[in-house]
């Protein structure tokens, strides 16, 4: 009887946070196209959820639940990028870094970007990363442009 109570669960949880405005963490998973799930991520402060995950360059990526990073441009996926919660691991790039997906609003519409866990850039807070695929490497430079809010 556990899978009915998990539903029961689930359910339970999907009202509350209709009820309440948001989920305290983010949906986990999206059906992926030819298999696989993807990472969605949950603005608390809005209850928008996304996918998509924006670069400094308003390039865009997905994380998959097998612990890849989609290049959404071309479809290349690189593994080593586990997302849990608006937390991705980026042990790729640099022993013990993690990426934070953070929101931010451009041209009226709302977005998730990527800035490493942390990074805080003075008095204009975080600042999102340019990505760069380089191959079957994922280059990560950081830059001075704060997340976008108009």
């Amino acid at each position: 009887m556990k899978p009915a109570r998990s539903l029961i669960e689930l359910m339970v949880v999907v009202w509350w946070a209709a009820g309440c405005g948001g989920l305290a963490s983010p949906s986990p998973t999206a059906a992926l196209t030819g298999g696989g799930t993807m990472a969605v991520f949950l603005d608390r402060e809005t209850g928008f959820t996304t996918f998509d995950v924006h670069d400094a360059q308003d390039e865009v990526v997905r994380f998959t639940d097998a612990g890849e990073l989609l290049w959404t441009a071309n479809g290349t996926r690189l593994p080593g990028y586990i997302a849990d919660g608006q937390v991705v691991t980026a042990d790729r790039i640099c022993a013990g870094c993690y990426f934070l997906v953070r929101f931010g609003t451009r041209n009226g519409e709302r977005r998730a970007y990527l800035t490493w866990a942390g990074s805080e850039h003075g008095d204009a807070g975080p600042t999102l990363l340019d990505l760069e695929l380089q191959g079957d490497r994922l280059a990560v430079n950081s830059t001075e442009m704060p997340i976008p809010h108009d």
